[in-house]
């Protein structure tokens, strides 16, 4: 249940948890794609299939975890009958396929193939952080985020929100931090970093297991290159790897942090979520806190 990337959304009216949240999430559960259903997307337990609690709520952050089942068409098998069929169609009408009559059939040729497809399941996680006001999504693609996000609107019927982050873009930051050659307290840099030049087709430049503070580095800078990327460690708590978005991936939590819930070993698996859980927020929520600070944001932004 760590999380191992976080999309954050910011609150732009105030929100409250509904009494009846659990009512709401039941709007839009989870069920197996049918037969000729191409995919499938709603609420789970955070608990696992046994348990009908659609939400997990400790103080002031709420869990919630969706589910995806989308099968699996190889698009070169589609394309090949597809083909056959239309060369078939061509020999016996002297004239190639209409496009919208290949555009019907592909339709009809995706249906037919439904039934025997492969399913590829996908897990998202997210919590509301209501002191924050913010929503944090487990996910590095921001597609997929917000396709929770609107699964989580259409529960709630409304969902208030906008990506969290400052008003400049995040390679403005990282630059001034990488010309500093270090970053805010209690932020270090951490060892990996992408750079982009300027114009039309900017060269590239990724850097991992790296000094930051290098001549290296200060060269590539002092070529009109822009960080859009930075490695970062927060207070020995958290390593990640932030975006010009302000996305933060390949979030890994310390040792000294998860050591935090040592005593839970052999506990049952509600009471170790609920541990790390607990844990997990009260470390993110603080890293967001301490994010906004570095990057100048008040209460307004």
């Amino acid at each position: 249940m760590w999380f191992r990337n976080l999309r954050v959304y910011q609150f732009t009216q105030p929100f409250s948890l509904p009494d009846d949240l659990d009512a709401q999430l039941e709007q839009y559960p989870f069920n197996p794609c049918g037969r000729h259903q191409l995919a499938s997307f709603g609420f789970v337990s955070p608990f696992g299939e046994r348990s009908e609690v659609l939400h997990h709520k400790v103080g002031q952050n709420v869990l919630i975890c969706a589910k995806k089942e989308e099968k699996v068409l190889p698009a070169s098998a589609i394309n090949a009958m597809l083909d056959d069929k239309a060369e078939a169609y061509a020999q016996e009408h002297a004239r190639p396929m209409p496009k919208k009559e290949r555009s019907a059939l592909k339709e009809d040729i995706v249906h037919e193939m439904l039934p025997q497809a492969f399913s590829r399941f996908s897990v998202i996680w997210a919590y509301i952080d209501l002191a924050g006001q913010r929503l944090l999504v487990d996910s590095s693609a921001s597609a997929k985020a917000e396709d929770f996000n609107s699964l989580l609107r259409g529960a709630l019927g409304s969902l208030a929100v906008k990506p969290w982050g400052a008003q400049q873009s995040g390679d403005v930051f990282f630059t001034e931090w990488l010309q500093q050659q270090a970053a805010p307290t209690p932020f270090e840099l951490g060892t990996e970093a992408e750079l982009k030049g300027l114009g039309d087709e900017p060269a590239s430049v990724r850097l991992k297991q790296q000094d930051l503070t290098s001549e290296e580095v200060q060269s590539h800078l002092a070529h009109a290159k822009v960080a859009t990327k930075l490695g970062l460690v927060w207070d020995n708590h958290m390593s990640f790897v932030l975006e010009d978005d302000y996305a933060i991936k390949r979030l890994q939590f310390s040792d000294v942090v998860k050591e935090k819930n040592d005593d839970m070993a052999g506990a049952d698996k509600a009471d170790q979520l609920d541990a790390d859980f607990t844990l997990m927020a009260l470390e993110c929520n603080a890293l967001m806190d301490e994010l906004a600070t570095a990057l100048g944001q008040t209460n307004d932004d």
